[in-house]
């Protein structure tokens, strides 16, 4: 069964809306898979983009509890979130982050 990206619900292959968080999410990526960490936001939404612009279908989870206000989940968890990418994709997510990592690596040379 694919796992909701948000709250990590399993749900049935013929929807696109969670039973527990009530998000919306394409069916037909099937499972999601986390193909980084983040340490907070911003990166996130940085790293993001880059998966986007690329073609490449992305959430960002934080590892928030939804309604609490900044409390983590898991509270031995030092990220703030995870970014997840369908199953089939995430080598090619990985490769991306990669190139764009090391470009920013060169820029600073």
């Amino acid at each position: 069964m694919p796992v909701c990206p948000h709250c990590d619900t399993e749900y049935e292959k013929e929807t696109d809306t969670c039973p527990t968080c009530q998000r919306t999410h394409p069916a037909e990526y099937g499972d999601w898979s986390v193909v980084e960490s983040v340490p907070n936001e911003l990166v996130g939404n940085i790293l993001q983009s880059v998966l986007a612009e690329d073609g490449i279908p992305v959430y960002l989870r934080p590892h928030d509890v939804p309604y609490y206000g900044g409390v983590k989940g898991n509270a031995g968890q030092s990220e703030w979130g995870d970014l997840l990418v369908p199953l089939n994709l995430r080598q090619q997510a990985q490769q991306c982050l990669k190139t764009y990592l090391e470009s920013l690596q060169e820029d600073e040379s």
